[in-house]
């Protein structure tokens, strides 16, 4: 996949990511469209296009319903360009609609489609449509009251590059190996699956750190030696309980479908994990259980 925005800051991603080496969940790739996203999103948008275009009175033409006014309107009051050359042909408005779609940049494609959705004469039912395809694409965008909104903050997403560049060393490759496939379990939409790797990258760094086998030992053990605070220590214990008690995270099923993980779990774990990975990484270098 391809960036839409200005070219990647190497000085701030780990060259494994610079390079597509350790990727990062599509759900954080923000400013960013895949192809499956637009090619999804264009046979959604011809299909309702081509239930309103006219063939009666004026062939060929966006002259009633709610394309028409929905269409106009874009033209005038979103990209301010004037009314007389406004065409509703279809020979004009497909080739227009289907470029921003399927070739624009982020923000044309999605204020484009935030535009129909909170246009009074929107379709019944479209931002529903448009946010399942969202859903479906794991884009890092959905349709909340009407607005686009990202679903993966800045915070997590700098929580899973510091993380990917502190496990760089090779003695932490168990590490890094389990939050590229957390990653990759997020993008591709098996959750529980992402839970599991997140939890599974701490408990390999704990161990490394630590030489305990348990990361509920490890734990105890960078409490005394790296002056973690007990509470927070507490904190990760009941995170990695959730784990152990949801069925199908840690164990798996038999017969009885998928684990109850949602994308917002997977999501919140995995930036939870990343921040705790480096976390551990900088307690242990603080009492020497690491090299610096």
């Amino acid at each position: 996949m391809t960036s839409e925005h200005a070219p990647i800051d190497r000085t701030k991603v780990t060259f494994e990511q610079a390079e597509g080496l350790a990727p990062l969940p599509q759900q954080l790739k923000a400013r960013e469209i895949s192809s499956e996203l637009r090619a999804i999103m264009w046979a959604y948008i011809f299909d309702e296009l081509e239930g309103h275009k006219n063939t009666r009175h004026r062939p060929y033409h966006f002259t009633t319903g709610p394309w028409s006014t929905i269409l106009e309107d874009f033209h005038v009051l979103h990209l301010y360009k004037n009314a007389d050359e406004f065409s509703a042909k279809i020979s004009d408005v497909y080739p227009f609609i289907k470029s921003i779609i399927t070739q624009s940049n982020y923000g044309m494609f999605f204020g484009f489609l935030q535009f129909v959705i909170r246009h009074n004469d929107c379709p019944y039912d479209l931002a529903n449509a448009v946010n399942e395809i969202l859903i479906k694409s794991r884009s890092a965008y959905r349709v909340v009251e009407k607005t686009i909104v990202p679903i993966g903050s800045d915070e997590e997403l700098s929580a899973v590059i510091g993380a990917f560049a502190d496990v760089h060393a090779q003695k932490f490759k168990g590490a890094r190996s389990h939050l590229r496939q957390a990653a990759e379990g997020l993008s591709e939409g098996r959750f529980a699956d992402s839970v599991r790797d997140s939890i599974h990258a701490v408990e390999a760094t704990a161990r490394v750190i630590t030489t305990k086998s348990k990361l509920s030992d490890a734990l105890t053990e960078l409490e005394k030696s790296a002056k973690m605070h007990g509470s927070m220590k507490a904190g990760f214990d009941r995170l990695y309980g959730w784990t152990s008690d949801e069925k199908g995270i840690r164990h798996p099923l038999l017969n009885e479908g998928d684990a109850n993980v949602s994308e917002a779990d997977a999501l919140f774990m995995l930036g939870a994990c990343a921040s705790f990975v480096s976390l551990l990484i900088a307690k242990g270098r603080a009492a020497g259980l690491v090299e610096a």
